[in-house]
């Protein structure tokens, strides 16, 4: 079994894998703090992520940022996987289609950041930032399989079901067999779920999700180099 190559980076000002990539190295970009606790970030990605949470919050006053870890099962052979991203592709076509159902004053209007990472396992897992109209959505809901006594898998209206059978049905997984495969963050203390609740013109929140969201940005762990596309994003 062969895994992707990290290579050594030190010193470098562009990725040796791709010299298209620009490395960026300092604990702050553009004035706004960014995470390099692994090394170097990829500047293109900075700018991308910038742009994607600069034209939300545009659109809206509000966010609600959540930042989500896709898996895929490990009884899944690499040969069921599909095909470069195609996977989160469906991910966030099925889930643009779940808001459709969804009867509020406002639209969710999702705008996405994802990135693939791939270390030493057999199959990637995704990296996904979602910044929502905080006006229309506000919560995750229960992180459980069931809502309520009566009800079966991940089939209630919150948005973190949504989520789960977006990626189910991107991966063709049964529903029963998801958990643990979508994975939302908590603090290690308050043992809170880390979304984002970010209004406009708060400079702090602004700068503490930019921090947040630099981790997707960084270099390592991503299979650069190896044909696949690593980062992308809401078309903007």
């Amino acid at each position: 079994m062969s895994f992707p190559m990290q290579p050594q980076l030190h010193g470098l000002k562009r990725h040796p894998y791709n010299t298209k990539l620009r490395l960026w190295w300092d604990a702050y970009w553009n004035g706004l703090p960014v995470n390099t606790s692994f090394g170097p970030l990829i500047t293109n990605y900075l700018e991308k992520t910038h742009r994607v949470m600069k034209h939300a919050l545009n659109a809206h006053s509000r966010l609600l940022a959540v930042p989500v870890l896709l898996r895929y099962p490990s009884a899944m052979t690499p040969n069921q996987q599909l095909p470069h991203n195609k996977a989160i592709s469906r991910f966030m076509s099925f889930l643009s289609w779940e808001f459709t159902l969804i009867d509020t004053a406002h639209a969710p209007d999702m705008h996405n950041l994802w990135c693939r990472e791939q270390l030493k396992s057999e199959k990637p897992h995704y990296h996904a930032w979602l910044l929502f109209n905080g006006h229309a959505l506000q919560h995750l809901g229960t992180l459980n399989a069931y809502a309520n006594k009566s009800s079966y898998a991940y089939d209630s209206n919150c948005l973190y079901h949504r989520l789960v059978r977006a990626w189910a049905w991107a991966i063709g997984w049964p529903l029963e067999d998801m958990e643990g495969l979508v994975d939302i963050s908590t603090n290690s203390i308050t043992k809170e779920v880390c979304t984002f609740d970010v209004h406009r013109g708060d400079e702090a929140k602004i700068r503490e999700l930019f921090f947040a969201m630099s981790y997707a940005c960084k270099a390592y762990s991503k299979p650069i180099g190896e044909g696949i596309h690593c980062f992308d994003g809401s078309q903007l």
